[in-house]
């Protein structure tokens, strides 16, 4: 049996995961240093913005969202394009900003204001492109582990970094960040053999949800987009420009680093990995409830005279914002795997729902100054009453719907007793289908393209969700199933699924092509 994408993937996943961990960990001082780096905050100085500068920032965010849920087509046809010229505007964009009020060429308020919203737009190019190739690449788990890491290595270089430079080598720093992030991200395609990251096939891991299910689970995509924003909004890189409330020594000495690797690498394990077996309804529920616990934490806390106390919640803050960035992106990441909804339109929703939400809270400004605790446990209650419906319906549906799996998978295994044992295992028999799809695809010499699109016939893709994944149009999807249908020597979708489904035993001895 021919070796499976899967294993192929695994195998030079090493420094995939390495370069993802760095561009990750240089994308968040990236977006730190341009909103608290001593030249940025000078220069934001210089000018009355109508908004926080964040806000301005966040507006290229949602820019980028926007093409993603309007052009998915547009973009993916030119991504090999656009991902050599996005990092060089980032970079322009964080210079324009900087010196902006040193030249009089172009207005310096527009020039500033264009600079953080192309920055806004690059960061968010990165963001989504690298956790696309990690979710087409990697399990759930190792990219919750990446995050994780990304976050120290961030936490740990950023004051470095602004400590033995000056305002200069800052902001050049800042300008090649983007640069670097891309290059990195790049050589990690390479050693996974990937030419084009939205082009990458899904790995089929897990069986599909059913209808009710997706749409429960694009609730849970925006309840943890809005918790992400409102955290935030209460952590210590919520605004730009000002001072933290509870202030953060600027080097951290290894006792508070160690606590916040250990309660990251705790919250993983409590959260994510204890419950990976729990149907969909359930698998987040510890992850929120912590998020909103660290919420309550933020809202009511004040600072206080002890330095102990200060800095235990100024960790808890730091580390609250961690975990709500690790919900955010393992839930994308999930997504990308599990929704009948193509990666651009994903990464769009879960974009704007945070860009979106943090712009409300950035436009709030000083009025949240007087009623924070108040605003805070309000959007935490709102969150915790939309997780309670979410689990009421998903379990009721899982419940009323027979022949569904108790997580609202409907993988489909032929009646036998080795079906039923899959059943248990959706990983089990999804794996067997990729390397069956592989099989077929060398056995009855279809091209790249047609083992593309079988590859999606076998999870049960629409044409049109085909159509849209492929960046195909509606007849040349058609083409390739015929052609398919004909190398075969089926006649519909159920005849293909027959034929993947069947043993190799069963079939080794009956294909024309394998005598």
């Amino acid at each position: 049996m021919a070796e499976s994408p899967r294993r192929r993937i695994l195998a030079h996943v090493r420094l995939a995961d390495i370069c993802c961990v760095i561009g990750l960990a240089l994308n968040f001082m990236w977006c730190s240093l341009e909103g608290h780096a001593l030249r940025f905050a000078e220069t934001a100085a210089q000018f009355q913005f109508p908004l926080n500068p964040r806000g301005f920032w966040l507006m290229g965010f949602c820019l980028l969202a926007l093409l993603y849920l309007a052009v998915p087509h547009w973009l993916k046809r030119w991504e090999n394009t656009l991902k050599g010229i996005v990092p060089l505007c980032g970079a322009a964009g964080t210079l324009a900003f900087a010196t902006a009020p040193l030249q009089s060429a172009v207005p310096p308020l527009a020039l500033g204001l264009a600079g953080l919203a192309v920055s806004g737009l690059g960061y968010f190019w990165f963001a989504s492109r690298c956790f696309t190739l990690m979710a087409r690449a990697r399990s759930i788990m190792a990219i919750a582990w990446a995050i994780v890491a990304a976050v120290l290595l961030k936490t740990f270089l950023l004051p470095v970094a602004t400590d033995l430079q000056d305002s200069e080598a800052q902001v050049v720093f800042a300008c090649a960040i983007p640069i670097l992030s891309s290059l990195l991200l790049w050589i990690a395609q390479l050693s996974l053999g990937v030419t084009a990251v939205f082009s990458l096939a899904r790995p089929m891991r897990a069986g599909r949800l059913s209808l009710p299910a997706q749409r429960n689970f694009i609730l849970l995509l925006i309840l943890s987009a809005f918790l992400l924003a409102t955290v935030r909004r209460l952590s210590f890189w919520g605004t730009w420009g000002e001072t933290s409330t509870f202030s953060i020594a600027p080097l951290w000495g290894l006792p508070e680093l160690a606590i916040m690797a250990a309660c990251l690498a705790a919250f993983v394990w409590g959260a994510f990995a204890r419950t990976a077996s729990l149907p969909v309804a359930f698998r987040f529920q510890p992850a929120i409830v912590v998020v909103v616990t660290g919420l309550f934490i933020a809202a009511m806390a004040q600072p206080a005279q002890n330095v102990l106390v200060s800095t235990a919640v100024a960790i808890i803050i730091h580390v609250d914002e961690a975990c709500a960035y690790l919900l955010f992106w393992t839930v994308v990441a999930l997504s990308l795997d599990t929704l009948d909804i193509p990666p651009f339109r994903v990464l769009g929703i879960g974009g704007l729902i945070y860009a979106g939400s943090s712009l409300i809270w950035v436009a709030a400004g000083s009025h949240i100054a007087d009623m924070g605790g108040a605003l805070v446990t309000l959007a935490a209650y709102v969150g915790i009453m939309a997780l309670m419906w979410y689990t009421y319906r998903e379990t009721k549906i899982s419940t009323d719907e027979s022949g569904r799996h108790e997580d609202g998978y409907s993988p489909q295994v032929p009646n036998t007793d080795r079906g039923r044992e899959e059943l248990e295992d959706p990983g089990s028999i999804t794996d067997s289908i990729a390397e069956r799809c592989e099989v077929l695809s060398e056995r009855y010499h279809l091209t790249h393209r047609e083992k593309e699109v079988l590859s999606l016939l076998a999870q049960g893709r629409t044409r049109a969700y085909i159509q849209e994944e492929l960046v195909l149009s509606v007849s040349t999807v058609k083409t390739h199933i015929s052609h398919i249908y004909a190398k075969l020597g089926v006649h519909d979708r159920q005849g293909v699924m027959d034929l993947v489904l069947k043993k190799e035993s069963d079939d080794s001895e009956t294909s024309p092509r394998a005598l």
